[in-house]
């Protein structure tokens, strides 16, 4: 199964970057993220467009620590139902135990583990799931900063790292991390990838707390399904495109790839993908279209139907409809057959 990340996530990095002179467009084209995605909620992106952003800005910008400075900079609602779980706790630590049982939230990619070392001190480590040691190093980066700077933006007191530990070799510049991560006990090629907490922060409260809040949202959590897929929403983003493609007169594969801005076989792609066919998106939205116009009452004969629906003429529709009664069969007869089995 693959693995993916919130877009949220994405969205945030773009808008940090792109505020500091990087041109938004070209890194999204960079990555191999459509830009419509950026104004489409919350939807999972596959892992690698997220490592990918990474490589891409942390080129562009000439700074391996990238990642640690925009995790340090982490903004709440990032992370979606995952962060307002966090903020409404009574204390960092209450807060930060949420993280782990609800990371699939923002990423499906790694594991969480939390554990009290004898003196007390609490120790974060991350594991990935998906991706190479590069994948590892650069999201590692990412994920303990942002674990740390999510409690900053709330906490009712500083808050620092005791000791971060990780796996890869030190960058060709890393002092910045002493500031960044509020610790000079760094330890590059290390056996894991962790940050640890004093005990003592554990217990600083939260200006955000709201316990009435927070048991809402965990009963919320506890329900809520995940965020769909990018896959998914690449098929409405197809009909959404395919509906103002026929108002225009040009439903054809081309005609609707240059409206989402990709490729004819990128669209094809993304269709087989989320379990569908270009074929079949097309007719969908022809039915849609001809339900429309007939809802207001018009008449319409078959040359202008076909007019309407961007076919040839009224052969090609009378051939389409014929396709669309033997799949409504095949419905009606795997529901009888459902039914029978029941």
């Amino acid at each position: 199964m693959e693995t993916t990340y919130r877009l949220s996530l994405h969205r945030f990095v773009v808008s940090q970057l792109s505020g500091n002179g990087i041109d938004a467009d070209w890194l999204l084209g960079e990555v191999g993220i459509p830009e419509w995605t950026m104004d489409d909620g919350d939807i999972q992106v596959p892992s690698s467009a997220f490592t990918r952003l990474w490589e891409v800005a942390a080129k562009a910008v000439d700074d391996p620590i990238l990642p640690v400075r925009l995790g340090c900079r982490f903004t709440l609602g990032a992370g979606g139902l995952c962060d307002y779980l966090f903020s409404t706790s009574p204390t960092i630590g209450e807060g930060l135990a949420t993280v782990g049982p609800y990371i699939s939230d923002i990423s499906t990619n790694h594991r969480l583990s939390l554990i009290e070392e004898g003196n007390g001190d609490i120790k974060f480590g991350f594991e990935i799931i998906e991706g190479d040691d590069r994948a590892r190093d650069l999201t590692h980066l990412w994920a303990v900063a942002s674990l740390l700077g999510r409690p900053r933006r709330v906490a009712a007191g500083t808050f620092d790292a005791e000791l971060v530990r990780l796996r890869q070799r030190a960058p060709r510049t890393y002092t910045d991390m002493y500031d960044l991560l509020g610790t000079r006990a760094i330890e590059f090629g290390a056996a894991e990838d962790s940050i640890t907490f004093r005990a003592a922060d554990m217990d600083v409260p939260l200006t955000t707390a709201d316990p009435v809040l927070h048991g809402i949202l965990e009963k919320v959590a506890a329900t809520v399904p995940p965020p769909p897929a990018l896959a998914s929403a690449w098929v409405d983003q197809v009909a959404g495109a395919l509906a103002e493609a026929l108002i225009a007169g040009d439903a054809s594969l081309d005609a609707v790839a240059r409206r989402l801005m990709v490729g004819r076989r990128t669209l094809q792609r993304r269709l087989a993908e989320a379990g569908t066919t270009w074929r079949q998106e097309l007719d969908r939205a022809r039915l849609e279209r001809l339900r429309r116009v007939d809802s207001g009452g018009a008449h319409l004969g078959p040359a202008r139907q076909a007019e309407i629906l961007g076919y040839a003429g009224p052969q090609s529709i009378r051939r389409a409809a014929r396709r669309w009664e033997s799949i409504a069969e095949r419905r009606v007869s795997d529901a009888i057959i459902l039914a029978m089995r029941a």
